[in-house]
């Protein structure tokens, strides 16, 4: 059972807001920010998921989420999310060629049957607000998130990023103590699959 950091609803909002800025790339992101609101509702309340956040001046500024059931995350929201999800992709499967194609990608990849260990936890979005990216927001996050993965006798988890030289994290989890496990295809992206054995880090 995750122990979730209690957060205002404008703590959500402003985790929303910052997600669709910093992964414009993602579900949540192309769907909008009331779908994007409404999916961190879910996540602030749900007894599967953990969602942490650094603040400055007593604002939301970085923001991690941890799933303890990675395989069901998705069904889960979506489930969570209706009829305002469906409205929002029957409108971006229309109006975004990028949604139309992840969507169809992510369909695929369930008929294929590709699922995650459902018994390791899993980072699904960790972020921070561009203006103060290198102050080691996300590092304290990954460290909080680490200390409560112990508390829970938890000793391994996975995260995994887009596969792609530019992206800037993945020397930041060679650089913290991350294995990489090789290469993912979803929704028709590449990605980097890590894991964090804490038992030895």
């Amino acid at each position: 059972m995750a122990s979730q950091q209690r957060l205002s609803e404008s703590d959500i909002v402003r985790a929303a807001l910052l997600h669709v800025e910093s992964i414009d790339d993602s579900l949540p992101a192309l769907l909008g920010g009331s779908v994007a609101r409404r999916i961190y509702q879910y996540l602030a309340s749900s007894e599967s998921e953990l969602v942490l956040v650094e603040r400055i001046d007593d604002q939301v500024e970085s923001v991690c989420v941890v799933s303890f059931d990675p395989a069901t995350l998705q069904s889960r929201i979506a489930r969570a999310t209706m009829p305002a999800l469906i409205w929002r992709a029957v409108w971006a499967v229309v109006a975004n060629p990028l949604f139309r194609r992840m969507s169809w990608n992510f369909a695929r990849d369930a008929v294929s049957g590709h699922t995650v260990d459902a018994k390791v936890p899993e980072i699904t979005y960790v972020f921070t607000n561009a203006r103060f990216r290198g102050q080691r927001l996300g590092q304290r996050l990954i460290g909080r998130v680490e200390n409560v993965l112990r508390d829970r006798g938890i000793d391994r988890y996975f995260v995994k990023t887009l596969d792609d030289p530019s992206n800037r994290a993945i020397r930041f989890y060679d650089e913290n103590g991350f294995d990489r496990l090789g290469s993912r295809i979803e929704g028709g992206r590449s990605f980097i699959e890590f894991q964090k054995d804490l038992a030895t880090g």
